[in-house]
């Protein structure tokens, strides 16, 4: 009882509504079990998975060529900690429905009438979540960038259920950072009147005569990114609850599409930093909130997708997705900022970012785009297969073996690409 009485203390501060996990402080032992785990590195997984594909046009690399494609080049500050697969796929056909197999690997079509009704197996975040969020808090999360549909889930169970993301910025704050033992308590906490960080003042105050400088400059900028997300969301309740005339009834969403997707991804940046989870999907689909484009209001993008080669819808969608890789560059700079131990978070975290459809346009599930960024893998090159001879199954394999979970396979895999990423 007493490690567990000292696990709460030292790595929790709480009170009356409010609840506050901590990055890990190299002045404060850990208990046996989290100190085994703090020795296993930590490693996490994050999956960013878009519904719409990416035009594959200006997103894969051709060999023996300097060009950038236009979809990469926001990415282009991290090209030596990344890595383009090109030519993998899952050996399906199934258009838009074949999506859910992007980390799944199959595609299972039940006909029931003139409709489809998917089924799924485990998906690579859900397995991974198995062995690496043992000691967290949560098993996994799932988030959205916007509120999609069921059939256009990343993750699944090992029972075949999808786990439906949460879109709502609040309601994961609220998750993460509010005690659910105290409704009343946490009612006020989240009406930003008063922040979650006063609620747990008393306690912080406590903690910093407890550690060293540089442990003090980690929580500094840690409850500094907390109080920043929680005015980012606040200004979003003011927005929303703010009369506005005449406006369309689409503006009455509390935020856009790639604000939303960015706070997201912020809340993805402190869940790993305070070890809540060490697996987390973000799901960017077809439609759902405002998309802003040189000044203008689209509801989706899922017409552009459909460019039928059209020169100017075909550059109103490249300039959507570049929005995309924007979103998931700021994601990757910030888990460089972030010390975890000896190391950075980008470090100790494996992101793939991808689709389980490789063409919108065609409804192509072949040649996916695949990109896959930090955890300890040799990256700085693009990696070009022929179609048809390698599933991106083998990736995976390589990347749950780098988690250091010991598997040979993974769904339709072959084998592994060790010598090309490990």
């Amino acid at each position: 009882m007493r490690n567990i009485f000292y696990l709460n203390r030292r790595q929790f501060l709480r009170s009356a509504g409010g609840l506050m996990a901590l990055p890990f402080l190299n002045s404060l032992p850990l208990p046996l079990a989290a100190a085994k785990s703090v020795a296993e590195a930590r490693k996490r997984l994050v999956t960013i998975g878009t519904f719409l594909s990416m035009y594959p046009g200006e997103w894969h690399p051709k060999k023996d060529s300097n060009h950038i494609p236009r979809l990469l080049e926001p990415l282009m500050a991290h090209r030596k900690d990344f890595t383009v697969v090109s030519g993998v796929d899952h050996g399906i056909n199934g258009g838009h429905k074949g999506t859910p197999s992007f980390l799944s690997g199959v595609y299972q079509p039940e006909y029931i009438g003139e409709s489809v009704m998917v089924r799924n197996q485990i998906t690579l975040d859900q397995l991974a979540a198995k062995h690496l969020s043992r000691y967290s808090r949560f098993h996994s999360l799932q988030l959205g960038a916007s509120e999609g549909k069921p059939t256009q889930t990343l993750s699944w169970d090992e029972n075949g259920v999808p786990l439906l993301p949460e879109p709502d910025p609040i309601k994961v704050f609220q998750k993460l950072f509010v005690e659910d033992l105290n409704p009343q308590a946490a009612s006020r906490a989240m009406d930003f009147k008063r922040s979650v960080l006063d609620m747990v003042a008393e306690d912080a105050r406590s903690l910093q005569k407890e550690i060293g400088y540089e442990d003090r400059e980690k929580v500094d900028a840690y409850f500094s990114s907390i109080r920043d997300v929680e005015k980012r969301i606040e200004r979003q309740q003011q927005w929303v609850n703010t009369p506005k005339p005449g406006v369309p009834p689409l503006m009455e969403r509390p935020t856009t599409f790639h604000e939303n997707l960015d706070l997201m991804l912020e809340l993805t940046a402190l869940a790993l930093q305070h070890d809540s989870t060490r697996v987390v999907s973000v799901e960017l689909p077809a439609g759902g909130l405002p998309i802003i484009l040189d000044g203008q209001q689209l509801s989706g993008y899922h017409g552009q997708s459909h460019h039928g080669k059209d020169p100017e819808v075909l550059e109103e969608l490249i300039k959507i997705e570049q929005m995309h890789t924007r979103s998931v560059a700021t994601f990757l700079t910030r888990l460089k900022g972030i010390q975890d131990g000896d190391a950075t978070l980008f470090d100790r975290t494996q992101v793939l970012f991808g689709s389980g459809l490789g063409n919108g346009s065609s409804h192509s599930n072949k040649n996916l785009p695949v990109l896959l960024a930090g955890g300890d893998l040799r990256h700085g090159k693009d990696l070009i297969f022929e179609e048809g001879t390698t599933p991106l199954c083998n990736v995976f394999v390589t990347m749950l073996q780098q988690l250091g979970i010991e598997t040979d396979a993974f769904a339709v895999s072959t084998g592994n690409i060790n010598n090309e990423l490990a």
